[in-house]
């Protein structure tokens, strides 16, 4: 994942840097920047989009394989669908208590009061984790094993709340020992995922603290007096909107027992037991399952739902992606070279750049000729007098800027 951020990085920085050497011969700095930068931004998310198409186009032609039978070969990226199953026991999601053989969660305390203009509560994480069970997908050649953690596309998280959820929760935290990741960059916790992408015996349990924050600070017995009130005598909220902030004055005003913006926020990202989802991954024939290579940047991807459904969403995905990158890319560089055109040859920049010119002369700075030349400026353009910037600079007694406008075409 990092090697990949780093890569768009220095792709983005790549393109804007042809734009800038672009627009450094029309436009002046620091307008020059801003616009290559602008338009290096629009450029590559038209281009990462162009590159999502080929890999949604690879997705439809595995899922097409694979409802076809495809035999599956040792080393080759292949799409298994199939109902997803515990090889031994299912896990047990921490918050919801359910059932599952994969899940992501993440917990965190909520701002005091609401900070961003849309009023919503920013929620920073405390504790996060990964949790997997040895697993398979059962499809029509038998079962193949899930090896490695994948990488869950288009699966949104669960908001748990309540006292049992809460009582889970707190319960969780308090009997699990932690990763102490706190105070730690963005890099290091990073580097967590190549660790359990290529895990390869399906068992995966990575539990991080993220911030120095206790269990007993998340949930305080005030907090499961109230959830508990809540849960015997639902009537007194029915009203309440979990979004939505509210002081103690507040609550008690309105006759309430909790308000959901002191409930520490807790979200779950499961795979459930026995549910149809589909595998995209190369397979490993001594293991019998989907194994990236130690270090690889290609993890297994699962995507919930049927071979038939992921056949119709690639299709779908690659059509609008490839026809959608294409058309910004053509209007925005169309747009682009327009506006520049218009400018370069406007009679508003054309004197501008002239009366640059002639002053530059008269102060005998050689920089700003050069930028003025640099940009486009006729060196035998005549002012209004018939003379050249070449009779000027004989006038002038400026040597140095005789040689600069003959080595930029001026003729005698």
């Amino acid at each position: 994942m990092l090697r990949g951020c780093l890569f768009a990085l220095f792709f983005w920085l790549a393109i804007a840097g042809g734009y800038w050497y672009w627009f450094d011969q029309i436009y002046d700095p620091p307008g020059s920047i801003i616009g290559a930068v602008c338009v290096g931004l629009i450029t590559t998310l038209c281009l990462g989009s162009i590159m999502n198409a080929r890999t949604a186009r690879r997705d439809l032609s595995l899922a097409v394989a694979a409802r076809n039978g495809l035999r599956l070969e040792d080393g080759r990226m292949l799409a298994v669908g199939g109902t997803i199953h515990p090889v031994d026991q299912p896990l047990i999601a921490p918050f919801s208590g359910k059932e599952c053989v994969i899940c992501e969660y993440d917990i965190g305390r909520p701002a005091s009061k609401p900070t961003s203009q849309s009023g919503e509560t920013p929620t920073p994480s405390d504790y996060a984790g990964f949790l997997m069970t040895p697993c398979a997908i059962r499809t029509s050649q038998g079962d193949v094993r899930l090896l490695g953690y994948p990488i869950l596309e288009d699966i949104p998280d669960a908001v748990c709340s309540g006292f049992d959820a809460a009582k889970n929760g707190y319960e969780f935290l308090t009997n699990t020992e932690f990763e102490n990741r706190t105070g730690l960059k963005v890099v290091s916790i990073l580097s967590v995922f190549g660790e359990v992408w290529s895990d390869d015996d399906g068992f995966v349990q990575k539990n991080m603290q993220l911030r120095n924050v206790q269990p007993e600070e998340l949930f305080s017995l005030r907090m499961f007096e109230q959830l508990l009130d809540q849960k015997q005598n639902p009537e007194t909220d029915e009203d309440l909107d979990e979004d939505e902030y509210l002081d103690e004055d507040e609550i008690e005003s309105r006759g309430m027992a909790f308000s959901y913006s002191t409930l520490p926020k807790m979200t779950e990202k499961r795979i459930d037991v026995g549910e149809p989802v589909c595998v995209i991954g190369k397979f490993n024939e001594s293991q019998q399952g989907l194994l990236p290579a130690a270090g690889s940047t290609q993890p297994n991807r699962l995507i919930r739902g049927t071979l038939e459904a992921l056949e119709k969403k690639s299709r779908s995905s690659f059509y609008s992606r490839l026809l959608g990158g294409l058309v910004v890319l053509i209007i925005v560089n169309a747009v682009v070279y327009g506006m520049t055109h218009l400018y370069q040859h406007s009679p508003e920049n054309i004197n501008r750049r002239q009366q640059d010119a002639l002053q530059a002369i008269n102060q005998n700075d050689e920089a700003k000729l050069k930028a003025q030349l640099h940009r486009g400026l006729d060196p035998n353009f005549k002012d209004r007098n018939g003379q050249t910037l070449l009779d000027h600079a004989r006038e002038m007694h400026r040597d140095n800027m005789i040689t600069l406008l003959r080595n930029a075409g001026a003729q005698e």
